[in-house]
């Protein structure tokens, strides 16, 4: 399984007052406004978490949030193109 790892380059970050992060890409020239448990996966995403170590990680601040609500930010985060490593699972292609 891969770990996930949010990009670092190209991207300026500010954290907003009710716990979303605005995120600038400079590369796209695009903005991303991501909710509080998207930007505590942004955050976690280091490489080092596995997903379940990112759950286990995330559920400390947002103990509502499960495997699931994980898999959906990383998703959303792919999709933005935030992340240098989107996570994979065991048994999905390389």
């Amino acid at each position: 399984m891969k770990s996930p790892r949010a990009r670092r380059e190209g991207l300026r970050a500010k954290q907003t007052a009710d716990g979303r992060l605005a995120v600038y890409d400079e590369h796209t020239e695009q903005g991303h406004l991501l909710s509080p448990l998207s930007a505590t996966v942004f955050h976690l995403a280091d490489g080092t978490r596995t997903l379940p170590d990112l759950t286990a990680a995330v559920t400390r601040t947002h103990p509502a949030a499960d495997a699931t609500h994980v898999r959906v930010a990383l998703t959303e985060l792919d999709t933005a193109r935030l992340l240098d490593v989107p996570a994979q699972e065991p048994g999905t292609a390389v």
